[in-house]
């Protein structure tokens, strides 16, 4: 048996910061929805759903229902499936049964591929409430790829005889060559191991199949399954192998050239991870070394795609403390996205801006919180 990594006792957040990361949310959300609607009713809906997202992550359930509320078209029946998703998991059987029904009810208008996201989100609640008879019912025998999403989602639940017998569904996906399916047998095989992990030819099984298969995916993705991996590993003890695997996605990574606004996002991704391994030194050298290398190619990027960096490394920095360090590429972040001159991109970047700024734990101090009302208050024509 492994041993668990051991946990820290964290003190509830105080009021103060309760009230200021449920401020960001509402004010994400508040740009978000400043949008029109024509021409920018996908747009608008993207950005919505992603503030929403971050409540459930933060487990603020009810100011995730609030907005969800506020949305239209198949976005909104995702979020409404991923809040019955979240009630599922804390027994509140009758919401989750709830917003099933809910989010099938939505108007997705001409989107097949919107629904059919929907149906698969549902699909997931009725396996977390063990019905899944109803949960194949909500989605087609035609859909191989959804069906595969609510095969990895089963693991949990699934008997002990019949973990085999899916590992095997899983290697057919994969060995169908198709990206989708690919990548839904690697979902699987990740959420079987955390299953396994401590059944060592399971474990070796699903090591020996994941390092077949990641290869075959496109170089970013390759880093981030790597990462996901290590996690699993460290999670439940195994710390030379997750920092196998996480050592790995770091070769992949300073041995692939990518796009210049795609690089600190994902070199972030690492450092985080080694963050929460324990190794701060190598992360923070990490970040350092990321930083150096952004600012002085970020006017060579298009200037609404220069935010996203910042706000990772402000993401990492946050997760190390060093504060100084948070508050300066928040700022930055801040200042890049509000350089285009269509209101747009200047809304997505605010809100996503806020979100991160929420999510990570920050608390922005008067000066940055007057930035972001400025910033807001100038989102006008032209869009």
């Amino acid at each position: 048996m492994s041993a668990k990594a051991s946990g820290t006792t964290v003190s509830p957040p105080s009021a103060e910061f309760m009230r200021s990361r449920t401020s960001l949310l509402a004010t994400a959300f508040t740009v978000a929805s400043q949008m029109p609607m024509n021409p920018h009713e996908r747009d608008r809906a993207r950005v919505q759903e992603s503030v929403v997202q971050a409540c459930l992550e933060l487990g603020l359930l009810d100011q995730a229902a609030q907005f969800a509320d506020q949305m239209q078209g198949w976005r909104q029946g995702m979020v409404l499936a991923l809040l019955g998703q979240r009630y599922a998991v804390l027994g509140q059987i009758d919401k989750a049964r709830e917003y099933a029904a809910r989010a099938l009810l939505v108007d997705v208008g001409e989107s097949t591929w919107g629904k059919d996201f929907v149906a698969t989100e549902v699909a997931r609640i009725y396996v977390k409430l063990g019905d899944e008879g109803k949960a194949y019912a909500t989605v087609s025998p035609a859909l191989q790829v959804e069906r595969g999403r609510i095969e990895a989602e089963r693991t949990a639940k699934l008997p002990e005889s019949q973990l085999d017998a899916q590992a095997d569904q899983f290697d057919k996906a994969i060995a169908t060559m198709n990206f989708d399916l690919v990548r839904g047998g690697i979902d699987g095989y990740l959420a079987w191991i955390d299953r396994v992990v401590d059944d060592a030819p399971r474990r070796e099984r699903a090591l020996k199949a994941l390092s077949a298969a990641i290869p075959g995916l496109p170089w970013d993705l390759q880093v981030r399954c790597n990462v996901q991996l290590a996690d699993v590993l460290f999670a439940h003890g195994y710390k030379e192998l997750a920092s196998l695997q996480l050592d790995r996605a770091g070769e992949l990574f300073r041995a692939t050239v990518f796009l210049p606004e795609d690089t600190a996002p994902l070199g972030v991704v690492v450092a985080k991870a080694r963050i929460r391994m324990g190794d701060a030194n190598a992360a923070r050298a990490e970040l350092q070394r990321l930083r150096a290398e952004f600012e002085p190619r970020a006017e060579t990027i298009e200037n609404f795609l220069r935010a996203a960096s910042w706000r990772s490394l402000a993401e990492g920095y946050q997760l190390l403390g060093d504060t100084n360090d948070v508050g300066r590429c928040y700022a930055a972040a801040l200042d890049a996205g509000a350089i285009n001159p269509n209101a747009r991109p200047r809304a997505e970047d605010l809100s996503a801006t806020c979100v991160s700024m929420a999510v990570s734990g920050f608390m922005p101090p008067p000066e940055l919180l007057l930035r972001i009302e400025n910033i807001r208050a100038g989102l006008a024509d032209p869009w």
